[in-house]
């Protein structure tokens, strides 16, 4: 891993196509902005990880426990013990393998 410093204003650059700017550092956070081209995927961490999640829980789930999670989720049944309470703002996916249930909740567009 590669550890520098950077001020406000300064670039870092990655082969010829992908440019990091620190738009503004302070108080322990830095905003930053990056530049690449359009086929360069770029996500924070915590929506990258639920991405790939999301992809491993699609590979290995059947069409009838889709739908029978979907079943449960409507009727309000709880799961470990919590409540799985669903807004219309919501989509829940469940990953109920070996014997761990996770429970990821996606606020759609517009709401928080």
């Amino acid at each position: 891993m590669l550890v520098i410093t950077r001020k406000n204003g300064q670039k870092i650059m990655i082969n010829d196509n992908i440019e990091i700017t620190v738009v503004e550092a302070k108080n322990g956070s830095c905003r930053i902005a990056i530049q690449a081209d359009k086929d360069v995927k770029i996500y924070r961490e915590e929506i990258y990880l639920q991405i790939k999640l999301a992809n491993l829980v699609g590979k290995s789930t059947n069409v009838s426990a889709v739908d029978s999670v979907s079943d449960l989720i409507k009727s309000g049944t709880t799961l470990n013990d919590k409540n799985i309470e669903k807004s219309a703002s919501e989509e829940v996916i469940v990953d109920n393998t070996n014997s761990k249930s996770i429970i990821i909740k996606k606020h759609n567009e517009g709401s928080k």
